[in-house]
């Protein structure tokens, strides 16, 4: 008996320690607006309303030896800093994996009403580009194998889309004379 324990001592503190060293060297991912995609109107089944859709598309660097999954994210984009639209974004399955080392395109789906977006054409007939803040957080899982879990990662983003962009995916009816 005390020499099965002695022959799985080594392979145990080899786990324990390989635990250790991953934790103790988790490096938060950093997270860059790469640029925005307005892709046309859709309509919402319940409640029926007409929508933008608006893709914020961020790079996430990992900059550990090891692959991350982001499992979500949620917070506000403040579109012109100040209409508030939610962020809801749900990873498939157990998350998005992103490679060790490496900048990975996160695209980020969040629908914009029709009405806020005459306004913003409105608004900035001076200005060509209008500006949004994503405010939020992520739950991001570390190593695939250990399923180290942190959530409430903080997203603070900032970019600008053009004011034809969003002139180009709203319906002409709706567009001001």
């Amino acid at each position: 008996m005390r020499l099965l324990f002695l022959r799985r001592l080594p392979v145990a503190l080899r786990v324990v320690g390989l635990a250790a060293a991953v934790t103790g060297c988790v490096h938060d991912p950093t997270i860059r607006f790469k640029h925005a995609e307005l892709n046309g109107v859709q309509l919402a089944a319940f409640p029926p309303r007409l929508g933008i859709s608006l893709t914020v598309v961020a790079d996430i660097v990992n900059p550990n030896s090891f692959d991350i999954g982001i499992r979500g994210m949620r917070g506000q984009v403040f579109m012109a800093d100040r209409y508030p639209l939610p962020l809801e974004f749900r990873a498939p399955g157990e998350g998005l994996w992103l490679r060790a080392g490496q900048a990975t395109a996160v695209r980020l789906p969040v629908e914009m009403p029709v009405d806020l977006a005459v306004e913003l054409i409105r608004e900035s007939f001076q200005y060509p580009m209008i500006g949004f803040h994503v405010v939020g957080t992520a739950d991001v899982t570390g190593s695939s194998s250990l399923q180290i879990h942190k959530d409430n990662f903080a997203v603070d983003l900032r970019g600008v889309v053009t004011r034809q962009q969003i002139q180009g995916v709203v319906p002409a009816a709706f567009l001001p004379h």
